[in-house]
């Protein structure tokens, strides 16, 4: 019995946007796309098919802003199409609705379709437009109508919140967009002479967006300005004005007013919020449970952070869960000076599941038992742990009833008083001392009052908690997010929290931008701003009754709110609003380590000579020192290392040395406790200007653990251009003085490594002339990347040595390259190279009858796709060119070649071009090489293009269950040729794709030849770690290989001798 293979393809067809004129389309217009596809699979698209907008860029639109344009970021066919289901060989058009953005600019939007296992298959299709400088619109509008939230507004009771709405109409030929002004006025107008003129708790200027939720309003809409207002404390008659400006700050139209009266007795009010001496400790939730790394550096300096206490989730006891996994955590997170707030819910304990079978007297003594048990492993750690009992539990109550929540259990006051009453006493027996907080609720300050009140009615008049807790989402200062200005500003719930329970404090244990879909980059400037608002509110004038903010959270698995990305890379704006909370209380928490000598270093100056950290001149030497105390137990002598750490999204150390010790830098020989050091570093700015580089250095002790941290940011500016007269320095390679090329030497051997070189430049080598590491195996450098250069006069000879080491675990060609560098740090002179091969005691080296060590073996199959003899010969029959687009066809080329088809990209090209489709061939229209074109050509298996992580987005790749690190290690051992896909542009959040063949396993990098090193080269075997890694140094070997490949292909063959 046989089955049918499902294969998901799709053809695309023709494209249309009949309303507009793409290359001119006014600001904020709303239009219809229409893209049409045909079914070339052998699956039936059904409404269970999806358009999903994709952050994969085509080529006609990697040069564009690109976004969804206002259209949902996915669509099931059955909404947009015009015939669903489609069948093999039926066509359907699909419609999407846009909206053109309201800055002029070059727009982009990529669309693919999805199956419903959520892999993506077919084109990617695209649509471009331009939004083209507006010519001068006119800016008037026309009152339409007024109301008052109070009836009675004559008679208003004093410190009455209330709402006051305007509904406006655009008269005007101009788009309002978002970034329009509400300003108050201080100004009175003729109907509201001898009235007494009040602010009434309006901001004075507000955004059009944040008061009405609309980033744009066309001519003839009409649109509701809502200003939440609070009538006067003293009795009297008042007025209140305000006027619209445009996004510059001109006002237009006329002034808008209302006037009321207060009378009556002073009600029971909470005063407006004063500045505060009490400090508000700020954290963050973080996704450890899944496998992400703790970052306990980048959050030194929080106070908290928060996360849920697994265990019966994954058939462990709580102790078992602990001595398998908190410990640790708790441990890394208190050496930081940072406490873990401890959800505790049904994972912690699941019980008989009550909240579907019944029987909440039974679950609370048994969930009561397990917090105990909790709380008393996690008791070593002291005011390092608080505990939350269960999160978002007023889920579904009240006004919320209806409102599935798919990350909470709902729990009705009753019953989770009975879960409060006894989780709470077992906590405070286990654990004394240790704040217990209430679980944090998530519905509207009102009901959610009501949820604690009845609550508190089911246990006598009690709470018996340490604070309230609280998850006011979408609530806002003056930025409004997305959708969110109706929901309300967050003083107001603040200031009802704090009227209804004035002696218990809240914590906020969630906040932040979430969504159920992904957040594109084009927000991030307004979630930091949002963050950065919502953070100085709560210090400046709640801390008095808020005890903790923590954010939600840490990476976008949690539901696409990151500070970082999926894959751990800080968020442009983002990250750094983040940093100004944890940052806030000025300096860095001090580390802790409760079980052993501490070593601590508070922080004390920074100088430095460079005048504007943020102007330095490309290649210019500057000096920082950074005063630091010995603040803690231990003696810091030469055991004691400044180590440079990649941080930031242009990490540079901008020094010849990684690693130093503390006596080299501090300028001591030993450092008592406390006694004050200053760490001295010379540093030279990079090359390339217009980027703003990180130089981040850790201090560790003895056991090489990070105990402090200090880094200096600044941005490079282009250099002073130097004159025709300059002095320059310059070197010729004379002789190896040691070591010949190629030379057989024994793993594990050391070896000096010499040449002979000579000064042919008009400057002499002294202080700050380096020879340099630049490419190849830096592991037989013994990982040393910088040498000092003996002191040598213009037209002297001299020998520069590099101690070497032939790898160990390694056979075969190894190599390294190295240069000169000047101390204003300019490379010069010939390149350097050892070139040896390493062989094992009595081995024998000719191992040519696998595919991968014929192609290592033979240097002319290491094809370059920017070979000048192809790099400009079109690529099959699209736009692209193979110097362009075609790394693929080259690394196929290799692959050929090394089972035994020897054939270049410019013959691979040209026997594609005249092969159908069907047979691996090009499409008539595309560039585009299938990755079974070498099956066609010289009967090779690709053996799937398999992704490196399961549950990431990449196109035409799978997932197996097999590892895919083992995959390619196993592959290489066995000699096949392994093709992968790597991100050319480390720094952004978009992947440029591009593939490499991987030759061999290098402890934790992978050695490459890449199509687009040039075929001249000197050594064109490179690095994957150097080229195409975001090296994490707290991420295992694994994962940061893993982060670095999208997807392999194994390229085999299954008979002849080829393998």
């Amino acid at each position: 019995m046989s089955t049918q293979t499902r294969i998901d393809q799709a053809e695309s067809g023709e494209f249309k946007a009949p309303s507009v004129d793409l290359d001119s389309v006014a600001p904020g217009t709303t239009f219809q796309a229409t893209w049409r596809f045909k079914n070339t699979g052998t699956t039936t698209w059904n409404k269970n098919y999806q358009f999903v907008y994709t952050l994969n860029a085509h080529a006609e639109t990697t040069k564009a802003s690109r976004s969804p344009l206002d259209s949902q970021s996915a669509l099931s066919l059955s909404q947009i199409g015009d015939a669903v289901p489609v069948k093999p060989g039926e066509i359907v058009t699909l419609t999407l609705r846009f909206s053109a953005p309201s800055a002029a600019g070059t727009y982009a939007t990529n669309w693919q379709l999805q199956s419903p296992d959520g892999q993506r298959f077919g084109p990617v299709r695209w649509m471009r437009l331009v939004v083209p400088e507006a010519a001068g619109g006119s800016l008037a509008y026309q009152s339409v109508t007024f109301s008052n939230s109070v009836q009675n507004y004559h008679n208003m009771q004093p410190g009455h919140q209330f709402a006051a709405k305007w509904t406006l109409k655009n008269t005007g030929t101009a788009v309002w967009t978002g970034d329009f002004q509400v300003a108050y006025l201080n100004t009175a107008v003729s109907d509201t002479q001898n009235r007494t003129l009040d602010q009434m708790g309006a901001p004075a200027v507000t955004s059009l967006r944040a008061l009405t939720g609309r980033d744009r309003v066309q001519p003839g809409e009409t649109v509701d300005v809502t200003m939440p207002l609070t009538a006067p404390t003293h009795v009297g008659a008042y007025a209140f004005h305000w006027q619209l400006r445009d996004a510059k700050g001109t006002p237009f139209g006329n002034t808008r007013w209302l006037i009321l009266g207060v009378s009556g007795d002073m009600v029971t009010a909470v005063s407006p919020p004063t500045p505060s001496d009490q400090k508000v400790k700020f954290g963050m939730n973080v996704n450890i449970n899944d496998g992400h790394p703790m970052d306990a550096e980048r959050m030194n300096g929080l106070g908290w952070v928060r996360f849920v206490f697994w265990a019966t989730r994954e058939k462990n006891t709580p102790e078992q869960a602990y001595q398998k996994r908190y410990r640790k955590i708790i441990q890394t997170y208190a050496n930081q000076g940072i406490g873990s707030l401890i959800i505790l819910h049904q994972d912690t304990y699941w019980g008989n599941a009550p909240w579907d079978n019944g029987g909440w007297d039974s679950y609370a003594q048994k969930f009561a038992e397990a917090c105990g048990r909790v709380a008393r492993v996690c008791a070593e750690f002291g005011d390092m742990v608080a505990y939350q009992i269960h999160n978002e539990q007023d889920s579904e109550f009240g006004n919320d009833a209806g409102n599935k929540n798919h990350s909470a259990i709902g729990i009705a006051p009753e019953n989770y008083a009975k879960i409060l009453q006894h989780a709470s006493a077992a906590i405070r027996q286990a654990h004394p001392g240790a704040p217990v907080i209430f679980g944090g609720l998530k519905t509207g300050p009102g009901n959610a009052l009501e949820y604690v009140r009845q609550v508190q009615q089911a246990l006598g008049g009690k709470l018996p908690v340490d604070a309230l807790a609280y998850h006011p989402y979408g609530r806002y200062v003056n930025l409004a997010l997305f959708n969110y200005g109706s929901i309300g500003k967050l003083a107001d719930a603040l200031n009802m929290f704090k009227q209804a329970y004035p002696q218990l404090p809240l914590w906020i244990t969630e906040v932040g931008a979430a969504a159920d879909v992904h957040i594109g980059s084009e927000h991030y400037a307004n979630i930091a701003t949002y963050l950065r608002e919502f953070v100085s509110e709560i210090a400046n004038n709640y801390a008095d009754y808020v005890q903790a903010l923590i954010w939600f959270g840490w990476t976008d698995i949690m539901r696409n709110s990151g500070i970082n990305t999926r894959d751990n890379q800080p968020k442009p704006h983002v990250f750094d609003a983040f940093k100004a909370m944890r940052d806030w209380h000025q300096g860095k928490a001090k580390s802790v380590d409760l079980f052993a000598e501490v070593s601590e270093a508070p922080y004390k100056s920074f100088t430095t000579t460079e005048s504007n950290l943020n102007a330095v001149p490309a290649k210019s030497t500057f000096t920082c020192r950074w005063t630091f105390e010995n603040g803690g137990t231990t003696t810091w002598d030469k055991n004691y290392k400044l180590v440079y750490v990649e941080r930031g999204t242009n990490p540079a150390a901008m020094t010849t040395k990684t690693s130093y010790t503390l006596p080299e830098v501090g300028g001591f020989s030993s450092l008592e406790p406390g006694e004050t050091a200053v760490f001295t570093l010379n540093l030279t700015a990079p090359a390339l200007s217009g980027r703003t580089y990180r130089s981040h250095w850790q201090l560790r002790d003895a056991n090489n653990k990070s105990f402090a941290h200090f880094y200096v940011d600044i941005t490079v500016t282009p250099a002073p251009i130097v004159g025709t007269s300059a002095r320059t320095p310059d070197m010729a390679f004379v002789a190896d003085q040691t070591v010949a090329d190629f030379e057989q030497i024994v793993a594990g051997t050391d070896f000096d490594k010499q040449w002979r070189v000579r000064n042919t430049g008009k400057r002499h080598w002294g202080d700050g002339f380096h020879l340099v590491y630049v490419e190849g195996d830096l592991q037989m450098a013994r990982n040393n990347v910088s040498h000092i250069v003996p002191a040598t006069k213009p037209g002297e000879a001299v020998v520069l040595t590099v101690p070497m080491t032939a790898p160990q675990g390694k056979s075969g060609n190894v190599s390294s390259v190295w240069r000169l560098k000047d101390d204003r740090g300019n490379f010069f002179g010939d390149p350097l190279w050892a070139k040896i091969v390493v062989t094992t005691a009595g081995s024998d080296t000719s191992t040519t009858h696998t595919p991968l060590a014929r192609l290592l073996a033979d240097p002319s199959l290491w094809y370059s796709q920017i070979d000048p003899r192809w790099r400009k010969a079109q690529l099959g029959y699209g736009q692209q060119t193979i110097g362009t687009w075609g790394c693929l066809m080259t690394c196929m080329s290799m692959a050929l070649s090394a089972y035994g088809l020897r054939l270049n990209p410019l013959e691979v090209n040209q026997k594609l071009k005249n092969m159908e489709h069907s047979q691996g061939g090009f499409k008539k229209t595309d560039s585009v090489v299938q990755f079974k074109a070498p099956f066609f050509l010289g009967g090779l298996t690709y053996n799937k293009n398999v992704k490196s992580w399961p549950n990431k987005e990449v196109n035409w790749a799978v997932s197996t269950d097999e590892n895919p690190i083992a995959r390619i290690d196993k592959a290489l051992a066995s000699g096949h040729i392994v093709v992968a896909q790597v991100d050319t542009r480390l720094n952004t959040a978009v992947v440029d794709q591009h593939w490499v063949v991987i030759v061999k396993r290098t402890g934790d990098d992978y050695q490459i030849i890449d199509p687009l090193t040039p075929s001249d080269a000197p050594n064109r075997i490179t690095s994957l770690k150097t080229k195409y890694m975001r090296y994490v140094p707290s991420q295992s070997i694994e994962t940061n290989l893993r982060n670095a490949i999208i997807s392999t292909m194994v390229y085999t063959k299954s008979n002849g001798s080829g393998r």
